[in-house]
């Protein structure tokens, strides 16, 4: 026993006996993954899996009630699809749709297993399998949902096209988990280590999403930016990951890890020359309520100085200089001088733009600035087809940061 315990110490044997189950692992993983699939209904023709050609198309409420599991079709093509209006109830995303019996209600889908046909030249949306489910609501949700969907036929009931999808894995995902799960069992202590470490780095990475409606307004002031950047400085060859401009809104356009809280922390140096947060405070001064705004003499000037201010407080942020509320509080500032001179998300986002296209021409030409523009026109327009797009909030939403998380009458150190 002495001796085992020796060579576990110098590794020996725990390379021997991880080799065993890693083994036992990949063996059990395909069966594993498939009585997964069964007992979470993740397969074709389960809740929120792709349709199949049996599953019952329903065309009404009624057909919905006497239907245990059905699908729609919807005619349209996937941008159409994406352009169907949309209400967040309880920080979900829920689409409005109105049936072939002109009634409207509200539905979760799960994107992976929507499909797509064209019969007769018509495209054909083929929604996933769904169910007619009780919405338990509490008052204050459902007088939300009265007001900002009002055409809903019924607000007691919804469709789930999700089922046990946004919770589950994908295989790949499966696989890890189990095998992680498995090995757990042999080297508890070393896999310990191994998902505090991981939680932390999630909680890092998570730490720059907007948690309410209030921070979804901010990240929406300079989403077009954040989007853009977000391509930025992921890549190990310095190429653009341009699926991450379609990925989740954050502050900053970074998640919070250490690659992208270095980079940010580059760009502010090499590009604006802040290397601390007393630069980029006073920056945002002189260019949100300082000279740098007040000689603005064109709404394209108030707006880019506005929404860069807004993006130096989100890159303030994820390169660690302060604190969420700091954030919050001081970008509420910003944003209330937006309400003040803008009267809607698009008079904001096109004087960005203009202001945009007039510094971008000033610096490298009228050419580079043309293709520029182009590419943060196609960002724009993609947050605008977004069911999350921060867009859908009312732009008159009340910028009190009393009411965040983690709100305090506690003035910021910049402001004392």
């Amino acid at each position: 026993m002495k001796r085992f315990l020796e060579q576990l110490r110098e590794g020996d044997t725990m390379l021997q006996v991880g080799g065993l189950v890693a083994a036992a692992v990949f063996l059990l993983a395909g069966p594993g993954w498939m009585l997964y699939v069964y007992l979470l209904d993740l397969g074709a023709g389960g809740l929120g899996g792709p349709a199949e050609a049996d599953t019952p198309a329903a065309r009404s409420i009624a057909e919905m009630e006497q239907l245990d599991r059905f699908t729609f079709l919807l005619w349209g093509t996937a941008d159409e699809f994406a352009a169907m209006p949309a209400v967040f109830v309880d920080g979900d995303a829920y689409w409005l749709v109105t049936l072939d019996s002109g009634e409207t209600v509200a539905a979760r889908f799960w994107p992976e297993s929507i499909q797509w046909e064209r019969r007769d030249g018509v495209y054909l949306t083929i929604c996933p399998v769904g169910s007619w489910q009780e919405w338990k609501l509490s008052g204050e949700s459902l007088a939300q949902l009265n007001r900002d969907a009002p055409q809903l036929t019924v607000a007691s009931r919804y469709v789930d096209m999700v089922g046990a999808h946004r919770d589950g894995r994908n295989q790949t995902n499966f696989n890890a988990g189990f095998h992680t799960f498995s090995l757990v069992a042999g080297l508890a202590a070393l896999m310990a280590v191994g998902l505090r470490q991981e939680r932390k780095r999630e909680k890092k990475i998570n730490a720059s999403l907007p948690r309410d409606d209030l921070e979804r307004w901010l990240t929406g002031a300079c989403a077009i930016w954040g989007q853009f950047f977000a391509q930025l400085g992921r890549t190990p060859d310095g190429r653009r990951d341009v699926k991450a401009r379609r990925g989740p809104i954050r502050f900053g356009g970074q998640q919070m890890d250490g690659k992208g809280q270095s980079y940010t922390r580059r760009v502010l140096k090499e590009d604006w020359e802040i290397e601390n947060r007393k630069d980029l405070v006073e920056t945002v001064e002189y260019m949100s309520a300082g000279p740098g705004f007040t000689k603005c003499g064109s709404q394209a000037a108030r707006a880019w100085q506005l929404c860069r201010s807004m993006q130096l407080l989100a890159m303030g942020f994820v390169a660690g200089w302060y604190s969420r509320e700091e954030l919050v509080r001081r970008s509420c500032q910003v944003g209330r001088a937006m309400q003040e001179h803008f009267r809607s998300w698009d008079e904001l986002c096109q004087g960005f733009l203009d202001g945009f296209f007039a510094w971008r021409s000033g610096a490298f030409g009228v050419e580079d600035a043309q293709a520029a523009l182009q590419e943060r026109r196609d960002i724009y327009r993609e947050l605008q087809q977004r069911p999350d797009s921060p867009y859908r909030l009312s732009w008159y939403l009340p910028l009190n940061p009393e009411s965040g998380p983690g709100g305090s009458s506690a003035r910021p150190a910049w402001e004392k």
